[in-house]
């Protein structure tokens, strides 16, 4: 079986194909965009039998990793920590390539990273955006709170952003400045907690 390294950055990438013995079969560069990713996707067509290692390096590895999924192409995602111990116990580099990535997974010598399926990983990102809005409205929220609490008032209302206790905050009558930001608040939270039509 080939072994295919891929040395991924933010916009551009260079893959290795070596032989089992370890011979460079071809070299080249791609852009990491959709565009260079079918680039990648037709070298390795070319051959009968290709696995590929990526590093795990921030989101960038993820557009690639799922276009060889796609075409059914065994990937393995390695943890770049663990994969520069590996390489410099075995065959000290200077720097983990492209070439030395192929190297390491043709001898099978790879740490591989658990990438859960595609539909999980949607899941998560969903999930991880959802915590990040309510992290966004606490904080706009505390900072409306402040708001009232520095020129003294005191919300009639046991909801202070229930419907009645909006109203009540577009009422009172603030500083041209506060003003400006209270309703700058009372925006961004209705854009955070509206939801699109069924």
């Amino acid at each position: 079986m080939n072994s295919v390294g891929l040395d991924v950055h933010k916009t551009r990438c260079v893959a290795c194909v070596k032989t089992p013995e370890g011979r460079i079969v071809e070299e080249f560069a791609f852009q990491n965009n959709p565009h260079g990713h079918e680039e990648l996707i037709t070298h390795l067509k070319a051959y009968p039998d290709v696995q590929v290692v990526i590093e795990l390096t921030g989101n960038l590895w993820i557009p690639i990793y799922d276009r060889l999924e796609d075409e059914h192409i065994h990937v393995t995602l390695t943890n770049p920590k663990k994969t520069r111990m590996i390489a410099e116990a075995k065959i000290k580099p200077d720097r983990l390539d492209a070439r030395i990535l192929a190297d390491l997974l043709r001898a099978n010598l790879l740490s591989a990273s658990y990438v859960p399926p595609k539909h999980l990983r949607e899941i998560r990102a969903l999930v991880r955006h959802r915590v990040g809005i309510v992290k966004i409205r606490t904080m706009v929220k505390n900072e409306v709170h402040v708001l009232v609490d520095t020129h003294g008032f005191a919300c009639p209302y046991s909801d202070l952003f229930g419907k009645r206790g909006l109203e009540w905050l577009r009422s009172i009558h603030l500083p041209p400045l506060d003003k400006l930001i209270l309703d700058n608040h009372l925006t961004h939270l209705g854009s955070l907690t509206s939801r699109p039509n069924a």
